[in-house]
């Protein structure tokens, strides 16, 4: 009797432990995407005799599990940066685990339901499409480790974002689990029916990779400093790595058209402290490049001092022609969330000073091409590099410093996170990191060139200005409103089912 209940729980966690190492090793840097497509199913398979409930807490534990393998890096960095003991940094990324985890949960309680109703590759994409474009808003949103990243190398695929965006390649994920799923359960008609939409949709792919000629042609630069991310606090070091950083760009500054530094090229704030920046533009002066330059600039605000994470173009001339500021801030690094209101967070958060947002959709006028930038982070939100686009952007430039995330997978994931930009829009992406990995990525989300992680090094490389709109960047995410409808039909189904509405006879 007892082995009877015993072998039901070794396979289910069996199973459980093979959906997750398969679901966490078809990610960058892994690379092993075909995973991706089979990952959740031996565990539905497995728990498809669960109740909703039942549903709802194991894959609740499954996402919790795959959140905290993939962000092990997570602790380290908060130590990095944050004033925190390591147990407060600890539990800070378990919070974070078990609170992504909950969207898993909540897709497998609203599939587990749907599944009374619908066939099995729409009752497990649509609540699907929906959360992870909820995860990426919600709480100030968190797209990281979308579904829809690990299918970073598989390029004909991923063409897809530039009609769904990156929301939408998730949703098509879990409709290619819900067709395996209808294939395993014997019902090969619906199965092959299912499969053949992304069938399609790959097709397409093959056809786009081959028809993204075209644009005009001009020179870049990105120099990888490669400096440490302290040294900007210690004066010394600090003057020292700029002038390293001067002399890398006076390298290659009287050849190419745009040169880009990454975020906190500059410490200090440029234009505004000629003492400590003086040495930055004296040492440009002959250049004939144009630069983006990542800095700070402080201000005051109702009697107190903020600061702005501040992206500059600076002409040849080494005037400013214009500046970017962070509009997406990290919270509890950048900014403290209600600390305006209530400025002692700030001094329990271990922050002096917070720093403010910028404007939604601000270009950069580089002559040759407006340009859309990204500092950071904010390349893994869709819409920030989609309203750029609209305003006129004909190329991406995501500076960031991922210094402070150390030889983890954290840098791999940022950057399949941010390519996913240039698909979407049809726009080349120029991806300059201080640390690493510094890239030029095409239209169709191939990386052209690199610098690897933790090298000091300049990558020169021709791009092109587009301008022509993907239907991605006009319509914007469509795909995650209709299955937002399509969940609250069902769920208000199941609401006037429990209600008996359905069962009264007129």
């Amino acid at each position: 009797m007892h082995e009877g209940k015993i072998l039901p729980g070794l396979r289910l966690v069996g199973t459980f432990l093979l959906s997750a190492a398969c679901y966490f090793f078809s990610f960058p840097p892994f690379g092993l995407f075909p995973l991706a497509w089979v990952a959740p199913l031996p565990l539905l398979l497995s728990g498809e005799k669960l109740s909703a409930r039942g549903w709802f807490l194991l894959w609740w534990l499954w996402g919790s599990a795959f959140f905290l393998a993939s962000l092990s890096w997570l602790p380290g960095t908060i130590e990095s940066y944050a004033p925190v003991t390591p147990w407060q940094a600890f539990l800070a990324y378990t919070a974070l685990a078990v609170y992504l985890g909950l969207y898993w949960g909540v897709w497998a309680w609203c599939s587990c339901l749907f599944l009374r109703v619908i066939p099995g590759f729409l009752a497990l994409s649509i609540p699907f499409g929906l959360l992870e474009y909820v995860r990426g808003h919600l709480l100030t949103g968190f797209p990281w480790l979308l579904a829809a990243h690990s299918q970073a190398p598989f390029k004909p695929f991923i063409q897809g974002a530039a009609l769904v965006g990156v929301y939408g390649l998730s949703f098509l994920l879990a409709w290619i689990w819900g067709g395996l799923w209808e294939l395993i359960r014997g019902d090969r008609r619906l199965a092959l029916l299912s499969l053949a939409l992304p069938m399609l949709l790959t097709l397409w792919g093959l056809v786009r990779l081959g028809d993204m000629q075209g644009g005009n042609p001009f020179d870049v630069a990105i120099v990888q400093p490669n400096n440490p991310p302290r040294t900007r606090w210690n004066p010394a070091w600090a003057r020292r790595e700029v002038m390293r950083t001067v002399a890398m760009v006076r390298r290659v500054c009287r050849r190419g058209e745009l040169v880009v530094l990454p975020e906190s090229a500059v410490p200090g704030y440029l234009f505004e402290d000629p003492e400590d920046t003086r040495p930055f533009l004296e040492g440009l002066r002959g250049c004939r490049s144009y630069m983006v330059v990542g800095t700070n600039h402080w201000e005051f605000q109702k009697g107190r001092v903020y600061l702005r994470n501040r992206a500059y173009l600076v002409s040849p001339q080494g005037k400013e022609e214009g500046y970017y500021d962070k509009l997406h801030l990290v919270p509890f690094g950048e900014f403290v969330p209600l600390g305006r209101y209530f400025p002692f967070l700030y001094v329990l958060a271990g922050y002096r000073i917070g720093y403010l947002p910028g404007k939604k959709g601000k270009l950069l006028p580089f002559p040759l091409s407006p340009l859309g930038i990204q500092i950071c982070y904010e390349a893994i939100f869709p819409g920030l590099a989609r309203a750029q686009v609209r305003k006129g952007a004909g190329l991406l430039v995501n500076i960031t410093n991922d210094a402070w995330l150390g030889k983890t997978l954290a840098p791999y994931q940022h950057l399949t996170g941010a390519l996913f930009r240039a698909v979407e829009n049809g726009r080349w992406m120029i991806r300059c990191s201080n640390s690493g990995i510094s890239t030029v990525i095409s239209p169709s989300g191939r990386v052209v060139a690199s610098i690897p992680l933790f090298t000091r090094g300049v990558l020169k490389a021709r791009v092109y200005r587009l301008s022509f709109f993907t239907p991605y960047t006009v319509l914007g995410d469509w795909l995650p409103f209709m299955c937002g409808l399509g969940v609250f039909l069902l769920l208000l189904r199941e609401g006037f089912k429990s209600l008996g509405l359905f069962d009264k006879k007129l």
